[in-house]
């Protein structure tokens, strides 16, 4: 499948994984199973073996919005509050399906990654800003319709394995208006 998290070629993640394949345990998540809850402190980094994450707000409505997403062979962590800041999430990372994860504690693997690879965590930060920074402008540059078409262009398989209202929810159109842009498409 192609990488949604481009950004994730950015950084060097090569010593995080070998530190989770020495050091991890499987661990299997039910669809809906919290690896990350809001309010708290990511405990696990993990790289996912079956199966994706989804990273999800609450909404003033009392509704999840969905943000992003970690893939198999990709890396799933609250990236910015808890490995980077140390602080409680704001967003909580979901099963969006059956999966399973290769996961060790978060701090010990950020303690290793510090002194065996002490540009990483500088790198990681920075990467990330970026990475939100173009999708703030493209949500202002391109329409509802174009960001459909650029994932469905990039991430085909991507289109197989999340629902309709999380390609919604992700896309910040109502899963009502997805559809209208699938139909006018000849989707």
């Amino acid at each position: 499948m192609s990488q949604i998290n481009e950004f994730l070629s950015h950084i060097d993640l090569e010593g995080a994984r070998e530190y989770c394949m020495a050091n991890g345990k499987t661990v299997r998540y039910a669809k809906g199973d919290c690896f990350v809850e809001a309010g708290s402190i990511g405990r696990y980094v993990g790289f996912v073996k079956s199966g994706y994450f989804k990273y999800c707000v609450l909404t003033a409505k009392g509704d999840y919005a969905v943000t992003g997403f970690s893939f198999k062979d990709e890396c799933v962590m609250d990236v910015t509050r808890s490995f980077l800041l140390d602080k409680p999430s704001i967003m909580s990372v979901v099963a969006g399906c059956e999966a399973e994860v290769l996961q060790v504690p978060l701090r010990p693997l950020r303690d290793f990654l510090s002194k065996t690879q002490p540009d990483v965590i500088p790198r990681v930060a920075s990467v990330c800003l970026e990475e939100a920074y173009t999708r703030y402008l493209r949500l202002y540059s391109k329409s509802p319709t174009e960001r459909y078409l650029e994932l469905v262009d990039k991430y085909p398989d991507f289109m197989e394995q999340v629902t309709l209202r999380d390609i919604a929810s992700y896309l910040l159109v109502t899963p009502i208006h997805l559809s209208r842009i699938r139909k006018s498409l000849g989707k």
